[in-house]
């Protein structure tokens, strides 16, 4: 075979493949249709989702990248949802921030994107309505917690649907070269996050807060000798070059999301469920609760406390376990923990971000 015939080859297998999507949004129709009858009003269906991928990278055995494999996969469940309706997610704007990132990588680009300012204002538009869905980043594989978001799960109705993990790869942007750069502007987590390098680099250069990266990429835009620590998406919205590629200290460094809305997930059996749970303060009460987890064998993969605000040195603590709400060890254990716990608060069940 010469060229020409690989070519044809290749229009013939990508004939297939249009005809297959377009039998897939037929079928993806008529599930819609049936929900409407059913009245079942979520068009996001985050554990079906992520089932749908997770049988296709598992059954990938040939060429195709597995990376490439959910990428393409993420649009095409995008495209189709959008024939029921377009979801519109609120994210930490403006434009080009990771929280930006993490959704288009998660909802896919057919979907609407709302610039929120600043992050925690993101539960009041999921929860009035006026969004379908909201991104927030909640931790930082470097810098930890994000605090103010942690706080606002105490005081919302809204559930955990989904977890992103986001690799993040920070870029200094400028439109002058370094020697000429005289402040630079970012979010306070990228700046703790590049420290080595910006001490290596830039010592003396002015560094100022502002509510977001993509907001820094802004101001850099229009600037002179200025520069934004900012991500690659943020580049290429603002026009702004980047002058140093990689700029964080660890390259290791990933930030989880949660994806919040007004319901939770149902079971994949790689889930991970989120709680708040406030205790007496008195010798061994931590200790008691941490038990309960540890007779009915549930794994506890992170724990986090803050003040309670309605008592002083009384805290609230956030935890994940592994496991779904509805699993009936999880079900007896959380009735325990309401025996014991000043308060105990469900957030959601999800399936593990990949």
């Amino acid at each position: 075979m010469d060229l020409a015939d690989y070519r044809k080859q290749l229009d013939e297998i990508d004939d297939q493949i249009l005809t297959c999507l377009h039998q897939r949004a037929e079928v993806v129709k008529k599930v819609g249709h049936l929900k409407r009858e059913s009245d079942v009003e979520n068009i996001y269906v985050p554990h079906r989702e992520r089932e749908i991928i997770t049988r296709l990278k598992a059954q990938n055995k040939g060429r195709f990248p597995v990376s490439a494999l959910e990428n393409i996969y993420a649009e095409i469940i995008s495209a189709c949802r959008s024939l029921e309706k377009p979801l519109h997610i609120a994210f930490l704007g403006p434009a080009g921030s990771f929280g930006h990132a993490a959704s288009l990588r998660h909802f896919g680009s057919s979907s609407e994107f709302i610039p929120i300012i600043p992050q925690t204002d993101i539960f009041t538009e999921v929860e009035s309505g006026r969004v379908d869905y909201g991104i927030v980043a909640i931790e930082n594989s470097i810098e930890g917690t994000v605090r103010d978001v942690l706080e606002m799960f105490q005081d919302t109705d809204l559930q955990i649907c989904a977890e992103v993990y986001l690799p993040i790869d920070h870029n200094l942007l400028s439109k002058s070269p370094l020697s000429e750069i005289t402040k630079i502007y970012s979010h306070t987590q990228p700046f703790a996050q590049c420290r080595e390098w910006l001490r290596q680099n830039l010592k003396e250069v002015q560094q100022i807060e502002v509510a977001s990266t993509s907001e820094a990429a802004r101001l850099a835009a229009n600037e002179p000798q200025t520069a934004a620590i900012a991500s690659g998406l943020a580049s290429e919205i603002y026009g702004v070059p980047v002058v140093g590629k990689s700029i964080m200290d660890d390259a290791n460094n990933t930030t989880r999301f949660f994806v919040i809305g007004h319901h939770s997930a149902s079971r994949t059996g790689n889930d991970c469920t989120s709680i708040l749970f406030a205790i007496e303060d008195e010798v061994g009460a931590l200790w008691e609760v941490l038990g309960v987890l540890k007779n009915y064998q549930i794994n506890m993969n992170k724990i986090d406390s803050r003040p309670s605000r309605t008592k002083a040195w009384e805290y609230v603590f956030f935890v994940d376990i592994e496991g779904h709400m509805d699993d009936d060890d999880a079900q007896i254990a959380l009735t325990e923990l309401e025996n014991l716990c000043v308060y105990v608060k469900v957030l959601g069940s999800y399936s593990r971000g990949l």
